[in-house]
């Protein structure tokens, strides 16, 4: 069964992106972003049980910056920021 974290998959490759799961601490799940000049962001949900999950943030970092630049907790203005960063 596909979970929201496989549909936001499509969605930003969809946009050209890829986007790979990543290792989180137990009851967490998330994947990494690459996007253009080396920015990435990553997409965090909290598992409720086997396949659904509630999207907690998207936190996006500027080349090797150790600080993030932006902090987004609603999924759909994660995507779109993602869209917009995408395109620079």
């Amino acid at each position: 069964m596909k979970t929201i974290i496989d549909d936001t998959i499509v969605v930003l490759s969809s946009m050209n992106l890829q986007a790979i799961p990543v290792e989180t601490p137990p009851g967490f799940a998330g994947i990494q972003v690459i996007l253009p000049n080396e920015t990435q962001a990553f997409f965090i949900w909290a598992k409720i049980d086997k396949n659904d999950f509630a999207f907690r943030l998207a936190r996006f970092w500027a080349n090797e910056n150790p600080l993030s630049m932006l902090v987004i907790p609603n999924l759909i203005d994660a995507l779109a920021r993602t869209r917009e960063m995408a395109r620079q």
